[in-house]
């Protein structure tokens, strides 16, 4: 068996075991429904698009929506994954198999990405459903596809790169003490009240592809603060550098441990 067939093994056995589990998706059903129902009090950035608005207007608003909360349910799945294999006492013996350490990693990574993001793909799906029989517009689906590919998945490959690494270092519970920290300060908070990577583009909560895609700045994207060379003006070209840059950070982690297990097999 080749390196790439056998990670796409692990990706396989990962998804499916990620897939099944009910809490992951009793827990993205709870939160996008209360989402859903109090969005009328979260703010204009968050309310409904108004009658005869555009499908990419309509659902980039769903989209943006589910980005505020959804990623942190998608941390606090993935925060035991590697744990686990370690409490089993499992973690030599799977290392010792094909693909090896680095494939293993990159497909636990790529199926837990998979796993945990079909929820929310559901959770997108339904909204675009409930807006096509609302509004009679059969391109809320394919906008509430693109939404989700450029508002949400990005934010969650980053999400599970630091998910899946930093309990080995601090501990499930720890991390999803720090990470729900994180969040709000690196999502929420402004600028001018502590010093917080808000409205650049690594702020994974995709404000600035849902600038993009609604044509206006959305929750903070481009506002003054530290770092002025990762708060450039919201356009197409920005949008597209914020998700590549968080697609690269999520993958950081999972780099520096593959290379510190990597030295750790040569030594």
């Amino acid at each position: 068996m080749t390196g790439v067939r056998a990670t796409l093994a692990v990706c396989r056995y990962e998804f499916r075991m990620q897939i099944r589990r009910r809490s992951l998706w009793i827990t993205i059903a709870l939160v996008a429904g209360a989402l859903a129902a109090g969005r009328f009090g979260m703010g204009p950035r968050y309310a409904p698009a108004p009658p005869g608005a555009p499908a990419r207007e309509v659902m980039t608003r769903w989209a943006f929506l589910f980005s505020v909360i959804l990623p942190i349910a998608f941390g606090m799945a993935l925060a035991d994954r590697l744990l686990r294999d370690r409490r089993l006492r499992t973690a030599e013996l799977l290392a010792s198999l094909p693909p090896g350490p680095a494939g293993r990693l990159t497909g636990t990574f790529l199926g837990g990405v998979a796993a945990t993001g079909a929820p929310a793909l559901a959770a997108m799906l339904v909204a675009a459903g409930y807006e096509t029989v609302r509004r009679g517009d059969l391109t809320m689906i394919p906008w509430g596809l693109a939404a989700f590919a450029a508002v949400l998945a990005p934010a969650l490959v980053f999400v599970a790169g630091y998910a899946l690494v930093c309990p080995l270092v601090l501990t499930a519970p720890l991390f999803r003490v720090l990470f729900v920290g994180y969040w709000f300060w690196g999502n929420v908070l402004l600028p001018a009240t502590l010093p917080t990577l808000t409205g650049s583009l690594l702020s994974p909560i995709g404000s600035y592809a849902a600038s993009w895609l609604l044509g206006t700045p959305v929750l903070y994207a481009g506002i003054p603060g530290p770092l002025p060379v990762l708060r450039p003006e919201p356009t197409g070209s920005a949008a597209a550098a914020s998700i590549a840059l968080l697609v690269v950070a999520g993958l950081v982690p999972l780099l520096a441990v593959g290379l510190l297990r990597g030295r750790r097999r040569t030594a």
